[in-house]
């Protein structure tokens, strides 16, 4: 019996494993083509250099891309972080009969194509200044990830208990003084996971650019789309490698945040804390 289970859990290991190196090929292979030389992408090179790395780094049209990507995800970030905290805490606490309508409300732009939601930004754009069009794509980033953020804080705020919460008012506690000292430090894990998913959301959003774009307003997920569609160098690979590492430098940042979190909590606490 002990045999066939290790041995069971042996292909599963196995199978994970290969499933992961199969995922991660795809990724490895763009390491060595964002070094080689030649204007054309290949697998393996046959000559090395940094070329690709100068022109994506000197050129100022990915720096622009990026920098245009960097604002709206940002922004975006902000919007539906804050109304997804405002309407999870209205499905939570609100005793409303309206509560399954907002429901809907606040997840409909999950519930239909993403080009509903570009085509509706792009229509309001008509009836707006062209130079707000940057604005435009933040907002339709930002409806892309209000339904996820919104989920998320719900569950975090669902896990707070009420009465600590009504303890504080009856000692006399500001609603100001409830949410900054007990709901935020207490709901603060679901915000920050809610920010980061939205973030990543808008920032690897496409049609939404696609549909407002103009001369001088491109994000980046818009200028590797136009990169691999009219000319596909290994420009792409090196932008790709650059993602990779900063998401990569992300999770490694964030599981140093959360071994910190834990340090010094006693394992009994830690193991409470898991099961909340």
């Amino acid at each position: 019996m002990k045999t066939r289970l290790s041995l069971s859990k042996s292909v599963l290991s196995i199978y994970a494993y290969g499933l992961i190196i199969l995922m991660l090929i795809p990724m490895a292979a763009l390491v060595p083509i964002s070094f080689g030389d030649s204007a054309t992408m290949s697998a393996l090179p046959e000559h090395f250099s940094l070329r690709w790395y100068r022109e994506v780094l000197g050129g100022s049209q990915w720096r622009e891309a990026f920098s245009w990507s960097l604002i709206t995800s940002c922004l975006a970030t902000l919007m539906s972080t804050v109304i997804g905290y405002l309407g999870a805490y209205l499905l939570v606490h609100s005793s409303s009969k309206m509560k399954g309508v907002l429901e809907i409300i606040l997840l409909m732009p999950v519930m239909v194509p993403t080009v509903i939601v570009a085509f509706s930004t792009y229509i309001l754009s008509n009836w707006l200044p062209a130079e707000s069009n940057w604005l435009l794509i933040a907002v339709g980033q930002a409806l892309l990830g209000l339904p996820i953020a919104t989920l998320i804080i719900a569950a975090g705020l669902r896990d707070i208990d009420i009465s600590i919460i009504r303890a504080a008012i009856s000692l006399g506690g500001k609603r100001h003084q409830i949410f900054l000292w007990i709901i935020l430090p207490m709901a603060r894990h679901g915000i920050v996971s809610a920010a980061a998913l939205s973030f990543l959301i808008a920032f690897d959003e496409l049609l939404v650019a696609l549909f407002l774009t103009k001369p001088g307003l491109e994000t980046l997920p818009l200028r590797i789309y136009d990169a691999v569609t009219y000319e596909l160098t290994p420009a792409i690979a090196v932008v790709s490698v650059f993602l990779m590492a900063l998401i990569a430098l992300a999770l490694i940042v964030g599981n140093c945040l959360k071994s910190r979190g834990t340090r010094g909590v006693p394992p009994d606490a830690q193991f409470i804390a898991r099961g909340k």
